[in-house]
C-alpha cells in the first residue's frame, strides 16, 4: 500500500493504487470542494500533485478541463487522479480563507500606520 499525504494539514493516509485522491482525502477526512460527485465535470476539485508523486496520466476529461500549462504545473482533478505509489498532493486555498488573510493583512496595516502617526 502507498501513502498520501495532503498539505498544508499534513495529514496522511494509507491508500490501495487505484484509488482515486478525492477518495483518499475523504478517508483521510480532507475536504475537497467538489459538486459533481466525482464525475470529472464541474472542475472544482483542482489539487497540485507533488513532482515525485506517483500518479496516473490525466484522463480525456482533464485534458479537456485543465489547460496545458496548468497539467504542466501538476494540477488535476481530484476526483480523476489515481494513486499508483506515494503522492503528495497540495491543495488550494479556499476563497473564504484569502478573503480573511487579506482583510487581516489590511486590518494589521492600518494599526502600523496609526502607531507611525500616534508616535510621531
Amino acid at each position: 500500500m502507498a501513502q498520501i499525504t495532503f498539505v498544508p494539514s499534513n495529514r496522511s493516509v494509507e491508500v490501495r493504487q487505484g484509488e482515486t485522491v478525492l477518495r483518499a482525502a475523504s478517508r483521510a477526512r480532507v475536504a475537497i470542494t467538489q459538486r459533481c460527485r466525482g464525475n470529472g465535470s464541474c472542475t472544482m476539485c483542482k489539487v497540485r500533485v507533488d513532482k515525485e508523486s506517483v500518479v496516473s496520466l490525466p484522463c480525456e476529461a482533464e485534458k479537456r478541463l485543465i489547460s496545458s500549462a496548468e497539467l504542466a504545473q501538476g494540477v488535476r482533478l481530484a476526483c480523476q487522479t489515481k494513486v499508483q505509489g506515494s503522492t503528495r498532493i497540495s491543495l488550494p486555498q479556499s476563497k473564504l480563507a484569502a478573503v480573511v488573510q487579506a482583510q487581516l493583512a489590511e486590518q494589521r496595516e492600518r494599526r502600523t500606520e496609526q502607531d507611525k502617526t500616534q508616535n510621531n
